[in-house]
């Protein structure tokens, strides 16, 4: 047990390394994303929309969108980093092959991989719930609230991401869960608009779609808006089941 710790933190250790060297471009995409979020939504739409009644609660659609683009947020960074980082690792830069050759397991290999994945997705959350206490849109309690549902929710979308990259055989292949299933759960989970302006049998649908699970608990936290007791087990079964799938499809790709 203590060896595959090891393992797993000089994964995470030589992805930090890495990231370092880029960690101002990181830092101005990161803050960047949901400040334009803020001015073009909050702020322009905002105004035309005014405040939202939802479930017998009036809210600002300023705050409505921050809520939403926390979950957005962690669905675009765990999807996109776990994906096409992942891909580019494995195939261009065969990095899992080279890590492999060390005393480090290649299934330490990929624990590693998700975590880092998972990590950086969550970080990116709680910097647009960081924003969203700085302009007064969510209590400072929600910082810490918001950390187990980022991190149980980056880890999902990171193992979507990696799942994606193990069955993809070219990069370009990637844009089919992209567009097939991260654009419409952005779409229609309810990021910009309560998921029950949708139509009974979209809305039904909307909700066995991982997001709309992180849309409304990340509202919960944040907003005050009411508990949906199906979104955590909904929640917690596409995390397990796409990890456990991502894992199995990247050790048959890997090992030969």
């Amino acid at each position: 047990m203590i060896d595959a710790l090891w393992g797993v933190r000089c994964v995470v250790g030589r992805y930090f390394d890495v990231f370092t060297r880029g960690i101002v471009y990181y830092l101005v995409t990161t803050f960047l994303e949901p400040i334009l979020y803020l001015l073009s939504f909050g702020l322009g739409v905002g105004s035309l929309v005014g405040n939202l009644h939802v479930a017998g609660h009036e809210v600002s659609y300023r705050a409505f969108i921050f809520s939403g683009v926390i979950a957005q947020t962690v669905l675009f960074q765990g999807f996109m980093e776990a994906s096409y980082g992942a891909f580019v690792r494995m195939y261009y830069q065969k990095v899992y092959q080279a890590i492999a050759l060390t005393p480090v397991t290649m299934s330490e290999v990929l624990w590693g991989e998700l975590i880092w994945d998972t990590a950086k997705a969550t970080s990116a959350s709680l910097v647009v719930a960081l924003i969203g206490v700085v302009t007064g849109d969510f209590p400072p309690l929600a910082l810490l609230t918001l950390i187990p549902l980022c991190f149980a929710s980056s880890l999902l979308f990171a193992g979507m991401g990696l799942a994606a990259a193990a069955l993809a055989r070219s990069i370009e292949q990637l844009s089919y869960p992209q567009y097939l299933l991260v654009f419409p759960m952005f779409l229609f989970c309810g990021v910009f608009y309560p998921i029950d302006a949708l139509p009974a049998p979209l809305r039904a649908v909307a909700w066995v779609l991982p997001l709309t699970s992180v849309t409304s608990l990340a509202r919960w936290l944040t907003l005050g808006l009411p508990f949906e007791p199906m979104a955590i087990p909904i929640l917690l079964a596409w995390m397990v089941a796409l990890v456990l799938l991502a894992r199995r499809a990247m050790l048959r790709r890997l090992i030969k």
